[in-house]
């Protein structure tokens, strides 16, 4: 008797999973009510995410990657392997047909087992047999390399994900026989095939190696950092602490973070780990699975972005000693009179933060203005701009005036999305036409954030030099693209549309886009603070320092701010003004703010060599450049009369944008530094120098000794190492002297 080689749930909300053999399937599949929800789905054609959401909820799933659950609860923990492994392909236009295009190749019988649209109808989605020793990431990875698909989801990896069912015209492929196991002895000898599957590169985990380290010798610290601090700190960074329904699947993830600094020692893990309420027999079960599980060869970035905290957390009386903060600026008192309008209405605490977020809507407005910067290249109107304020802050109020500004632009997007939607019924009315309907490249430039790499190339290809502009209310929206592994070719094409650069990509494949030229695309974004780090989380990438952040009040425990209406003299103002950007096309000069940023970077330059702060001196760069654009920006809303509230507004953009990301960031960029002093330490250089220093010294008698020894002026992290060996102790009046054990 055959046996069912996955499980199936009513909805994703059911706790119960059970055994579906093929024949409930296709009777679960051929139901109306599967094909009542997938048409309503079609319809919403991905306009309401809280719908479809709730649609979606309504719908039977499956589990591909696990055969049954030992207590019929869908969790990973309790998971039986199935040997088969699902591939996630989103975004796709038209998936039947890029499924024809894949079945072409012979490689099609190489295991695949189940083909189908999925639910909203723009995804395909493909579950084959994983092969011996070869886990659920690598599966997915072999799968895509085979069919030439270069972007799909990595996040459906654990055994218990679980994947939403569709009409029987949905399906595109389905081999029933191998849908089922031929009989139990055949489903355990798989699952056990299956259970600990690790990459073949990598030795397995062999617990004879650390028989002898019982819990009475598991060291309390690593690398001098408390586990438990760690422990904290890696909460932090998977978004605190779990609540209930969550507990089982972070303990796991846990699990799979923490075990690189803990030898994969199972009972090291269990001593380390909090127990957030589950029991010890399951807490043991879940690191047994956890532990084996695919791993790489270096520790993970998450984890290595918790030790730095934890790090950061023991030294913070030490570092704080020596940290440069910047105090946030004052904003004008005269603001460019759009802006000025604009913050009549918002209280006062608030109006930084709405004169950052217009920065990106009015240069999206001014796209064909273009002016030279410093070194004498080509510049135009490029914002990125990120809000950031704990949930609950009130960070929507950008919303009425930024759409306020933004309605000439949709207004014209409205045209340019009906002239994209008569083209494509009549290319489906011409179908089998010799002569084909001309493309009259619509091109709509409000398109939020969540587009797909070939769309937002073609509307580049499509804008003729103009700004594209994306908004973002949720940064976690953004988020879900980087986990579904199009994050790569999205931060390449953020960091270029800094400087307008080109960007290129040339694919044979027909569902690709092929395009090479400049990037002009402005962004605003907002989100919570943990939302923010979770983006932003790597500092030498480049992108951090070509976004201007800001920070919203915190208002726990005050009462709700009055927000004004704004009148239609106001909203008419608005939208003239923005309407009168839009006609602004001309090449001009400011020597004013020319020499006013000119003077902003000399002096930010000897502020950060005085502190000897790389990370100041680092951002001053791109903060100079965002505060050139903005004053420029201030220079045609002055109908280009300079008056001199335009120079105090550009100066003031380029502190803001400076204390913001050294508030913000500032500390990782040094580390980034301290890494680099390490790596010289190494080799001895650094303590070298302690013996050349008198008794009793200062930080700029340190400062230039390094510098005439062509080391790195940056003496902090060289005087908080000291200070932590008990080489040195500080003196009330900011001098060092030496220890005498020293």
């Amino acid at each position: 008797m055959k046996t069912p080689r996955f499980c199936i749930q009513s909805s994703i909300t059911s706790r119960e999973a059970t055994p579906c053999s093929v024949n409930h399937l296709k009777e679960v599949m051929a139901s109306p009510h599967v094909q009542q929800i997938c048409d309503a789905i079609k319809l919403l054609d991905g306009k309401d995410p809280e719908e479809l959401a709730r649609l979606k909820r309504q719908l039977p799933c499956i589990t591909p990657h696990a055969q049954r659950f030992t207590n019929n609860r869908r969790n990973s923990a309790n998971a039986i392997p199935s040997g088969l492994v699902m591939l996630d392909i989103d975004h796709i236009d038209n998936p039947r047909q890029l499924w024809n295009t894949l079945s072409i190749a012979p490689e099609l019988n190489s295991g695949i087992r189940l083909a189908h649209i999925t639910p909203s109808g723009h995804g395909l989605r493909i579950i084959a047999e994983r092969q011996k020793g070869e886990s659920i990431e690598a599966a997915q990875q072999r799968l895509a390399h085979t069919l030439g698909i270069t972007t799909f989801d990595i996040a459906p990896k654990d055994l218990a994900r679980a994947s939403y069912l569709v009409p029987t015209s949905y399906i595109l492929y389905i081999d029933e026989d191998a849908l089922e196991f031929p009989s139990d002895e055949e489903a355990e000898k798989t699952a056990s095939v299956m259970r600990d599957t690790i990459p073949l590169a990598l030795p397995p985990h062999n617990p004879e190696q650390r028989s002898g380290l019982d819990s009475q010798e598991f060291p309390d610290t690593y690398k001098g950092i408390p586990y438990k601090t760690i422990v904290e700190q890696l909460m932090t960074v998977l978004g605190g602490k779990p609540v209930v329904g969550e507990r089982n699947t972070y303990f796991y993830s846990m699990v799979r973070y923490i075990r690189y600094i803990c030898d994969f020692h199972e009972a090291f893990i269990l001593s380390v780990l909090p127990d957030l309420g589950l029991p010890l027999d399951e807490r043991k079960g879940i690191i047994a699975r956890a532990v084996c599980t695919a791993r790489s060869s270096g520790i993970p970035d998450e984890l290595k972005r918790a030790i730095v905290l934890a790090e950061k957390a023991e030294d913070k009386d030490l570092k704080d000693d020596n940290r440069i903060t910047l105090p946030e600026p004052p904003l004008p008192t005269v603001l460019p009179k759009v802006l000025d309008t604009i913050c009549q209405s918002i209280p006062e605490p608030f109006r930084p933060a709405m004169v950052i977020a217009s920065l990106p809507i009015l240069g999206a407005l001014a796209t064909e203005v273009r002016f030279d910067y410093l070194d004498h290249q080509q510049h135009s109107f490029s914002f990125f701009s990120m809000i950031t304020g704990p949930a609950a802050t009130g960070k929507s109020f950008i919303r009425q005036p930024v759409n306020l500004l933004l309605s000439p632009i949709d207004e014209q997007d409205d045209i340019e999305r009906a002239k994209a939607e008569e083209y494509k019924m009549a290319i489906r009315a011409s179908k089998n036409k010799k002569e084909q309907p001309e493309d009259p490249r619509a091109c709509p430039r409000n398109n939020g954030i969540n587009i797909s790499i070939a769309k937002l190339l073609q509307l580049m290809d499509y804008s003729n030099g103009k700004h594209l502009i994306g908004v973002g209310e949720e940064i976690d929206t953004l988020l879900k693209s980087e986990r579904a592994g199009s994050w790569s070719q999205k931060s390449d094409i953020y960091r270029l549309a800094f400087d307008n650069a080109k960007y290129g990509q040339m694919y044979m494949s027909d569902n690709s886009y092929n395009y090479n030229g400049p990037v002009f695309y402005n962004l605003l974004l907002t989100g919570t603070p943990n939302g923010m780090y979770r983006f932003f989380h790597d500092v030498e990438d480049g992108l951090v320092t070509r976004v201007a952040f800001a920070s919203l009040p915190d208002m726990r425990f005050t009462s709700m701010p009055e927000f004004l209406p704004y009148s239609k003299r106001d909203k008419a103002y608005i939208i003239t003004t923005a309407k009168w950007l839009m006609e602004q096309h001309s090449h001009v000069t400011c020597k004013q703010v020319d020499k006013a940023i000119s003077e902003w970077l000399e002096q930010k330059r000897l502020e950060a060599l005085e502190s000897a702060s790389t990370a100041m001196d680092t951002l001053r760069r791109r903060a100079a450049v965002m505060g050139f654009r903005a004053g420029y920006l201030a220079y045609v809303l002055n109908h280009y009369v300079y008056r001199k509230h335009i120079a105090k507004f550009a100066l003031w953009v380029a502190d803001y944008v400076l204390q913001q990301q050294m508030l913000l960031f500032g500390d990782k960029f040094e580390d980034v530094a301290t890494r680099m002093d390490e790596d010289m330490n190494k080799k001895g250089c650094v303590q070298l120098l302690f013996p050349q220093l008198p008794e009793t010294f200062t930080r700029n008698e340190l400062m230039r000794l390094r510098a005439d020894n062509n080391q790195s002026t940056n003496v902090r992290v060289i005087l908080c190492r000291w200070a932590k060996q008990a080489l040195i102790v500080k003196n009330p009046d900011g001098s060092y002297t030496k220890q005498k054990c020293a």
